[in-house]
C-alpha cells in the first residue's frame, strides 16, 4: 500500500459525488488522514479533500505552514461545516489539485466560522479569516460535491471550457 493517494481530476464523479459523515473516529479513519497529508505535500498543495483522493468521506486537511518556517502544521477536520459566513467579500485567484494547471478568480467570504470534529474526537468551533478561510471553503465546498468552477459566472465557465475539457480527458485516461 502506497504511503499517497492518487488525486482525482475534474470529470471523476467522485469528485461531485455524496460524501458520508464521518460517524467514528478509529485507526481507519487516522491513517486515511496521514495518508491525505502524505498526498497533499507530495502534490505541493494547501487544502484536500476526501473526494479529491477517491474517499467520499467527509474529511479535509489543510497546511497550516504557509508561509512558515515550521513545515509541518497541519489541520484535520472531520465533518466540517461552515456555520457563520462574513458578509465582506473578496475576489482572489484559487488553484485546485482536481484541476491541474488552472487558476481561475473566486469570489469568497473573508471570514468565517467553522464546526468540525478533530482527530481527537473533540467538536471545534472556530474562525477563520483571510487566505485560511478561503482554503477552507474551498475544501468544505469539496466535501459538500461543489467544485470551484462552480461558483464562476457561466460566462467565466464558457471561457475556460477548452482548458475544463482537457481535464475531463485527462480523468478518462487515468
Amino acid at each position: 500500500m502506497s504511503d499517497v493517494y492518487r488525486i482525482v481530476y475534474y470529470g471523476d464523479k467522485r469528485l461531485t459525488a455524496e460524501n458520508d459523515k464521518i460517524t467514528e473516529v478509529n485507526k481507519k479513519i487516522k491513517e486515511i488522514a496521514q495518508k491525505m497529508i502524505n498526498t497533499m505535500k507530495e502534490q505541493q498543495g494547501i487544502g484536500l479533500a476526501g473526494p479529491q483522493v477517491g474517499i467520499n468521506k467527509k474529511i479535509v486537511v489543510i497546511d497550516l505552514s504557509f508561509g512558515q518556517e515550521d513545515k509541518n502544521k497541519y489541520m484535520v477536520l472531520l465533518n466540517p461545516e461552515i456555520i457563520k459566513y462574513s458578509e465582506k467579500t473578496d475576489v482572489m485567484e484559487e488553484g485546485c489539485l482536481s484541476f491541474p494547471e488552472l487558476f481561475i478568480e473566486v469570489e469568497r467570504s473573508k471570514e468565517i466560522k467553522v464546526k468540525a470534529r478533530t482527530l481527537e474526537d473533540e467538536e471545534v468551533e472556530f474562525e477563520a479569516d483571510s487566505f485560511l478561510a478561503r482554503v477552507l471553503q474551498h475544501e468544505i465546498d469539496h466535501i459538500n460535491g461543489i467544485v470551484f468552477v462552480d461558483r464562476i459566472s457561466p460566462a467565466k465557465k464558457l471561457e475556460i471550457s477548452d482548458k475544463l475539457n482537457k481535464i475531463k480527458n485527462l480523468a478518462e485516461v487515468i
